[in-house]
């Protein structure tokens, strides 16, 4: 289940359908976290840390919808 969630994650991102630089504050504190580094390119460490963090709340969120649809029915 968990490769079958990532791949959804990444081809929802790839689709357009799933941008978090869309939401303001997300944004924002992106952009906060780049202007710490010299480069303007965040470390790879801190990349993927971010890239796990945007899986996870899209993992917990669609997993919440299913609970909900579930418990609606």
């Amino acid at each position: 289940m968990d490769k079958q969630l990532k791949e959804f994650f990444f081809e929802e991102q790839e689709r357009g359908r799933l941008n978090f630089e869309t939401f303001p504050e997300y944004a924002d504190r992106l952009h906060q976290s780049v202007a710490l580094f010299p480069s303007g390119d965040l470390p790879d460490p801190i990349f993927d840390l971010l890239e796990i963090s945007n899986y996870i709340s899209f993992a917990h969120g669609l997993k919440l919808g299913l609970n909900l649809k579930r418990w609606a029915q």
